[in-house]
């Protein structure tokens, strides 16, 4: 399993879209993901992109102690993984956050793209 994590967010600044980036170096597929503001932000969601294009649409990250899931048919879920090709640059939107938050996101994802 691969697993990346990261909190972005800092005193003062609204996170918004395309408010962090990452470039897969091997091609994976996500199966899980969490996230969870710095404290409650009513509406705020989080979303996935691959290469620009929505890949996780709006994943609810508005309760501090109650941290928003994705999970794929893999971990239980009723979502289909979802592939990435190595080279591609996932990019993240905070929609409706709160100046101040900060966010926590974990994605779960299996070596290789793969669907089955």
């Amino acid at each position: 399993m691969i697993v990346i994590s990261f909190v972005e967010g800092e005193v003062g600044v609204t996170l918004g879209a395309l408010f962090r980036y990452i470039t897969t170096d091997v091609p994976l597929t996500i199966v899980g993901v969490s996230c969870s503001p710095s404290a409650d932000d009513a509406d705020l969601t989080i979303d996935i992109n691959d290469d620009g294009s929505a890949a996780i649409d709006a994943i609810v990250c508005a309760t501090k102690a109650t941290p928003g899931t994705w999970k794929s048919t893999h971990l239980g879920g009723a979502q289909a993984p979802v592939s990435v090709a190595a080279g591609s640059v996932l990019s993240f939107d905070a929609n409706s956050a709160a100046s101040g938050t900060r966010v926590a996101v974990v994605i779960y994802a299996l070596p290789g793209a793969k669907n089955a």
